[in-house]
């Protein structure tokens, strides 16, 4: 049903690319399963995208693993690694200011 939507909107935005759009979609089956795609198609419907990069996106940011916490417990050694702060404003040279 939403692939469908999202077809109709692809053809209605650009006429003489629109289909070509949704076959680009439609190849993102050559990487992820069917009911992936859909997931993502309705989530890109739902915030207004339909380009299939964008899509693509979705899908491999749906497939990433939730980053954990790295705990410290059995390595008191690395609690007492300090690391400073990054000066941000030195990066001012890369942009042809001066750094402070």
């Amino acid at each position: 049903m939403q692939r469908s939507l999202l077809r109709r909107r692809l053809e209605a935005e650009d006429d003489r690319h629109g289909t070509r759009s949704y076959i680009r979609v439609l190849r993102l089956l050559e990487k992820f399963p069917l009911k992936e795609l859909t997931a993502a198609v309705e989530q890109a419907l739902a915030i207004d995208v339909t380009d299939a990069e964008s899509i693509r996106t979705i899908l491999e940011h749906r497939a990433d693993e939730p980053v954990t916490v790295f705990s410290l417990d059995g390595r008191p050694h690395l609690a007492r690694v300090h690391v400073p702060t990054t000066d941000v404003a030195s990066y001012g040279v890369l942009l042809g200011g001066q750094a402070s």
